[in-house]
């Protein structure tokens, strides 16, 4: 695993409509010596359920022989629409811990009636 060209990582996910009410997770990327994947839940979680999609950025692991300490994560996450350049994007930052799996984000990227309207362009 390397740093994601241009430092961008796209995660596409098939079938959302068919998902279940559980977290979802990418494949791990490698950001400088951490390893960060992403997360969410199609049906909400958090102070947005049921009304908002939830996505977060978990700090993982770190590359074999680094040193291993508190990071700070930066992010610009952004949900692709389909049809046009009506993009949501939001920004999230914080100090991640040593431990694997903590996770920052956002409740709310996008309500859950837009996100399933066909008309809107995300799915």
């Amino acid at each position: 695993i390397s740093n994601p060209p241009d430092n961008v990582f796209t995660w596409k996910v098939l079938r959302f409509s068919t998902l279940e009410d559980r977290f979802y997770y990418s494949d791990e990327f490698l950001v400088g010596t951490r390893y960060w994947r992403l997360g969410f839940n199609p049906k909400g979680d958090g102070k947005g359920r049921p009304h908002a999609l939830p996505i977060f950025l978990f700090a993982q692991g770190f590359k074999p022989n680094t040193v291993a300490t508190t990071t700070w994560g930066a992010v610009n996450m952004r949900l692709k629409n389909q049809r046009n350049t009506n993009h949501k994007q939001i920004y999230s930052a914080a100090w991640y811990p040593i431990r694997s799996g903590y996770g920052v984000g956002v409740d709310n990227i996008i309500l859950l009636k837009d996100l399933n309207d066909a008309s809107k362009g995300y799915l």
